[in-house]
């Protein structure tokens, strides 16, 4: 997405999704059940995952690809489940706040 524009999906890609997930398993602006538009503010991996794994992978530095990846897929095995907790409870919040003030991007929470 750029300068406010709605994500959009290229048809092929779409017919492509549709054949291998069904509708009812898409949630996506294209799709019958929309996610809502410009709001990665309810997507956890966007505000925790990723900055979880990226201060940890690279601490070491991987030295190539599949350095990467093993160490993506062991980082995501060890992941606390206090930490999982706090994630989905920060999520709940972030819900709860959206529809209470019924807005579609927050900008800090």
């Amino acid at each position: 997405m750029q300068d406010g524009a709605h994500p959009h999906i290229y048809r092929r890609v779409k017919q492509w999704l549709r054949q291998h997930f069904t509708d009812a398993r898409m949630i996506s602006y294209n799709f019958p059940t929309a996610w809502p538009p410009r709001s990665p503010d309810i997507t956890p991996c966007d505000f925790w995952l990723w900055g979880f794994l990226k201060d940890n992978i690279y601490r070491k530095r991987p030295a190539s690809l599949p350095d990467l990846k093993d160490s993506i897929r062991g980082h995501v095995l060890n992941i606390q489940a206090d930490s999982l907790r706090s994630a989905v409870e920060t999520m709940i919040l972030r819900l709860e706040h959206i529809v209470e003030h019924e807005v579609r991007h927050i900008e800090q929470f």
